[in-house]
C-alpha cells in the first residue's frame, strides 16, 4: 500500500461525495434498513472528512477508507443505537403529549364551561358556598364568619353542590 495524503478542496470533497455518497447509503441502508439513520450515518461520514480535509491523509484508495467508516459508524450505531432509540421514543411521546394536550384543553375547557353552567343552576346559597370554597379556596369556618351560618350549614350546601355537580357530570360523560 502507497501512503496516499489527498489534499481535499471543496471541488475535490465535491467529486469524492459525488462519487462514493450512493455506495456508502446503500451499505448503511442494507446492513439498518431505515433510510434516514443511513442518510445521518452518511451525512456524518462526510462532515467528519470535511472537517478534517486540511489535514486528511490516508493509506490507499479513498472509497476504501469510506467504506471502513460507514461499517464503523454502523457498528457504533448498534453499540449506542438503545440510547438513540430511546431517545427517539422520546421525541415521539413529546409529540404525542402535545397532541394529547391540545386535546386535553379542549377538553378542560368544555368541562369547565360545563361546570360553570351547573353551578350557575345551584340554589343561591348552595352557590354562594361553593364559590366561595372552589373559587376562593376558604376552609368551612372561613365560609361560615364570612356568610354568618354555622359550620354545618356550610357542610350541609357544600354537600349539596357537589352531590349535584356529581351527579350532572356523570350523565355528561355518557
Amino acid at each position: 500500500m502507497q501512503d496516499t495524503g489527498y489534499k481535499i478542496d471543496t471541488a475535490a470533497f465535491e467529486a469524492i461525495y459525488r462519487r462514493h455518497w450512493k455506495k456508502l447509503f446503500n451499505i448503511c441502508y442494507n446492513r439498518l434498513a431505515d433510510e434516514h439513520i443511513a442518510e445521518e450515518i452518511v451525512q456524518d461520514i462526510f462532515q467528519s472528512l470535511w472537517e478534517r480535509r486540511k489535514n486528511f491523509v490516508v493509506e490507499g484508495p479513498i472509497e476504501h477508507y469510506l467504506v471502513r467508516a460507514a461499517k464503523l459508524e454502523i457498528m457504533d450505531f448498534y453499540r449506542t443505537g438503545t440510547r438513540r432509540q430511546h431517545i427517539r421514543n422520546h421525541l415521539f411521546i413529546g409529540y404525542s403529549e402535545l397532541d394529547e394536550s391540545t386535546e386535553q384543553t379542549i377538553y378542560s375547557r368544555d368541562l369547565q364551561e360545563h361546570i360553570s353552567q351547573l353551578v350557575d343552576r345551584l340554589p343561591e346559597a348552595c352557590r354562594t358556598v361553593y364559590q366561595f370554597s372552589r373559587l376562593h379556596g376558604l376552609n368551612n369556618k372561613e365560609i361560615a364568619q364570612k356568610l354568618s351560618i354555622s359550620i354545618k350549614t356550610v357542610e350541609y350546601h357544600l354537600g349539596r353542590a357537589l352531590q349535584f355537580l356529581r351527579i350532572n357530570l356523570q350523565q355528561h360523560k355518557s
